[in-house]
Formats: C-alpha cells, sequence, structure tokens
C-alpha cells in the first residue's frame, strides 16, 4: 500500500485533537474523580480516557461520512479519495482499539454501529469487519469468530471499493473470509474457512463453501 507524507501529517493531526479532546475532561474532572475514588482514580482515569478517546473517534468519523460519504468504484492510490480513505481506516482503528476494555459479546454490535456499519438486531458478532461504512447486515445473522468481512480490494496500484450486504439469518462460519461487492441472501450458510471472492452473489437459502467459495448445496 502505498503512503505518503501526507498520510502522516494528517493521521497525525487528528490523532493529536483527538488525544486533546479525550484528556480534557479529564483533567478538568481530576479534582473530583480523586475526592470520590481516592487512590483508584488512577484506574480509572485511563479507562475514561479510552472510553472518550474511541466516542470522539466514531463522532469524527461519523462527522467525515456526512461531509463525504465512500461512493463504491475503483480509485488509483494516487487520487484524494485513497488518502481520505487511509485517514477514516486509521481513525477508526484507533478508535476501535481504544474502545477494546468496553468491547463484550454483547457490547460489540452496538460498538461496531458506533464507527459506521448497518447491522439489524439479534446479531452475534465473532468476526471483523473491516469498511464497517460500507457493510450491511441482516437481523438474527451469526458472523463466527475470527471471520473477516471487507468491503475493499487491493490491487497494484488501485483500490476498489464495493459494499457488502448480509440478509437475514445467514451464518458465516469461522475463520471466514467475505470479500468487497459480496451479497449473501437470506438464510444462506458459509462454511468455516470458505474464501468469498470479490462481487459474489450467493442466492437465499444456499450452502456456500471452499476456496473459492461455491455452492455445495440448496438449504
Amino acid at each position: 500500500m502505498k503512503t505518503h507524507p501526507l498520510d502522516f501529517l494528517l493521521s497525525g493531526f487528528f490523532t493529536t485533537l483527538l488525544v486533546c479532546f479525550s484528556i480534557i475532561p479529564i483533567i478538568l474532572l481530576s479534582t473530583i474523580t480523586k475526592k470520590l475514588l481516592g487512590e483508584y482514580h488512577v484506574v480509572f482515569n485511563p479507562l475514561l480516557f479510552l472510553l472518550l478517546y474511541g466516542i470522539w473517534s466514531a463522532i469524527t468519523l461519523r462527522l467525515m461520512l456526512i461531509i463525504k460519504p465512500f461512493q463504491a468504484g475503483t480509485y488509483k492510490m494516487t487520487t484524494p479519495l485513497f488518502t481520505y480513505w487511509k485517514l477514516f481506516t486509521v481513525i477508526k482503528e484507533f478508535g476501535k482499539g481504544a474502545l477494546l476494555p468496553f468491547t463484550t459479546l454483547f457490547t460489540k454490535p452496538l460498538i461496531t454501529k458506533l464507527f459506521g456499519a448497518k447491522i439489524g438486531n439479534d446479531i452475534a458478532l465473532g468476526g471483523h469487519l473491516v469498511d464497517s461504512q460500507l457493510i450491511d447486515i441482516g437481523n438474527e445473522v451469526i458472523i463466527g469468530q475470527d471471520s473477516v468481512i471487507t468491503a475493499h480490494t487491493i490491487n497494484s496500484g488501485s483500490i476498489t471499493l464495493a459494499p457488502v450486504k448480509i440478509a437475514d439469518r445467514v451464518t458465516i462460519g469461522v475463520h471466514a473470509v467475505l470479500m468487497s461487492g459480496v451479497t449473501v441472501g437470506t438464510n444462506s450458510v458459509i462454511t468455516a474457512g470458505s474464501v468469498v471472492t470479490p462481487n459474489t452473489q450467493i442466492p437465499p437459502k444456499e450452502m456456500w463453501g471452499g476456496v473459492p467459495a461455491k455452492k455445495i448445496k440448496s438449504l
């Protein structure tokens, strides 16, 4: 992946800004927290910093999506869109990392929503969503542990962005990979360890598996 000095400048600027926004409330409240928590304020303050940093990161990303949402397409690595995507990704990964102490099986869907994903109800989210702002997941979906769903593909000199849509009651097995532009129909199953290649359209009520994934049977 090509990087440019501008990437470091933009990432450093936004990271510093988010750190400042997260530290200032802690400094202002330090006297109160010391009185209320005593010695335990040394534990509370770092956790509060991480929580604030994660929330400010999510707010920043939401504002970026309002100002300039991502459009599907293929873009050269020399375009401003690629620089924008890299900045967005850095802010998101740092923000999600800050919220790791608060990320449990029950809170992970909510935190993923904060960072732009469209997620339905009753989700079991064990995997990792890349480009969550371009991923749409329906209701009662199971996403297996360590699976990866990504809405971008990087080739030599270019990046392709394409939304991923997963319909209701889909099951995605552990360690499966779904790539950009994939659509999975209602009640379908992706078996463990499968790789669903870009732009694959999986109809409803089918089981797919393998590398690359192919239809195994109808359900």
